[in-house]
């Protein structure tokens, strides 16, 4: 006679979801700017590394450089693109005066695990939504992502790559290893208990205004971005 399986509860396999540290846990760090070029530059001038020209995200009206910092993790420097003058600036772009992170991804083999992790923390999600760009090389990236409903600044996205899609990582010039991942908002402990809600635990201080800092171990020493 077969034995009948137990099926094993959405809390018993979240729970064995290991925590993470942000450090290691980062897919890639945005960093925005006005002009990409002039953000290439900036870095370029800082490190002595040039930043490698990603493309275009159709609909978003964004286009990106990209900087390896290790296996499965980069800096993402994200402008406007003026070929799609007249999409929303979702995230204030224009309007920077400086170099400034802007946002941050979580990367995962396993979104859907990750909305239930976080349905079951009482966090909302927005998606999994799909996403694609393609490269100057003609290779399209795809990959999904998920949202946190914002209650507080610095709330990261989980990113799943696509099978066939090279990370972004694999191939892009080397600016070093990041070091520390820091986090500064006036509600630290909301955004502690968000990421703890799906399994990152962070560096996180108290402050007057919210701020993600990012140090990178490179070849001229350690540098901070912000």
């Amino acid at each position: 006679m077969a034995c009948d399986r137990v099926k094993a509860s959405p809390v018993s396999i979240l729970a064995d979801i290991p925590m993470r540290d942000a450090t290691e846990a980062f897919d890639h760090i945005l960093l925005g700017v006005s002009d990409l070029e002039a953000g290439i530059r900036r870095i370029e001038e800082q490190t002595g590394v040039r930043a490698k020209f990603g493309g275009a995200h159709p609909g978003r009206g964004t286009r990106n450089a990209l900087l390896s910092l290790g296996r499965l993790h980069y800096l993402e420097i994200i402008a406007p693109d003026p070929a799609q003058a007249g999409h929303p600036d979702e995230l204030g772009l224009a309007q920077l005066s400086s170099p400034r992170i802007v946002q941050w991804a979580v990367h995962t083999e396993d979104i859907a695990a990750v909305k239930h992790m976080a349905e079951a923390a009482g966090i909302k999600t927005i998606g999994p939504e799909p996403g694609s760009r393609q490269r100057p090389d003609g290779t399209t990236l795809q990959w999904q992502t998920l949202g946190i409903e914002e209650t507080t600044p610095l709330v990261p996205f989980f990113i799943q790559w696509g099978a066939g899609s090279p990370h972004p990582s694999s191939d892009a010039p080397r600016l070093g290893v990041a070091n520390s991942l820091r986090f500064e908002t006036p509600q630290p402990e909301e955004l502690r208990r968000i990421l703890h809600g799906v399994a990152i635990q962070a560096d996180i201080q108290k402050s007057d205004s919210p701020r993600i800092q990012l140090t990178v171990q490179t070849a001229r020493g350690e540098i901070s971005i912000s």
